[in-house]
């Protein structure tokens, strides 16, 4: 299902840090029916009421191994979007497009629902993320609704190189460094549905089980 082909084609900006802007990674009959099929229910809220509720689907994953024995049920689609997403093809495209080898990373896949006045703040993501790719689920978005995307050139919400809104079938790609920031803008009153993501992070696996205690 996942178009491997767009990974291909894409080009990675170096400026604020590499990143890069993709559209049409799934065919359009397929990102509707995953658009309407979002998962609404086994999210749960990991920090502040600000904060979007979160669903795991996995944890962590070592290759096609999950290590959460009763992941989130999913339909027949959205679990052929996971299984693409854990395939070693998927991690080679994007090791091409970054020029990262992430065939031994850990891998960890969120999906996320932003509802009013859920944001995040400019943050980077941990120090062992190597990769975030997110994809976008929201079949119409005004950016006068907030929730968007920025990719920013310093900690500051307002220092703004890039503004992207969560629009379905569009995906961002960055590389994680401690200079990496991002923020998503609050949701406003206004919006009219859920912001609607789905994460893939690449952990680094030494420094995983290093935190893990060598679990």
């Amino acid at each position: 299902m996942l178009d491997l082909d767009t990974i291909a084609k894409a080009t990675m900006q170096s400026v604020p840090y590499p990143w890069a802007y993709l559209e049409n990674f799934l065919p359009e009959s397929e990102s509707l029916e995953l658009a309407n099929s979002y998962p609404k229910s086994e999210f749960y809220q990991e920090r502040g009421s600000l904060f979007p509720v979160r669903m795991v689907y996995d944890e962590i994953q070592e290759w096609n191994k999950p290590l959460i024995t009763s992941p989130p049920k999913l339909n027949d689609l959205w679990q052929e979007l996971v299984e693409d997403l854990r395939s070693t093809a998927y991690r080679a495209a994007l090791g091409e497009l970054t020029g990262l080898n992430l065939m031994d990373d850990l891998m960890f896949i969120y999906l996320f629902r932003y509802e009013k006045e859920n944001t995040f703040p400019p943050h980077t993501d941990t120090t062992i993320c190597r990769m975030v790719q997110m994809f976008y689920f929201n079949q119409q978005w005004n950016p006068t609704w907030g929730g968007c995307l920025r990719i920013l050139k310093s900690d500051q919400a307002k220092d703004v190189y890039q503004q992207i809104p969560p629009r379905l079938n569009t995906s961002i790609i960055f590389v994680n460094s401690d200079h990496s920031w991002h923020t998503v803008t609050p949701v406003l009153p206004e919006a009219t549905q859920s912001r609607l993501a789905l994460k893939v992070a690449f952990i680094k696996r030494e420094e995983y089980l290093k935190q893990m205690g060598g679990k």
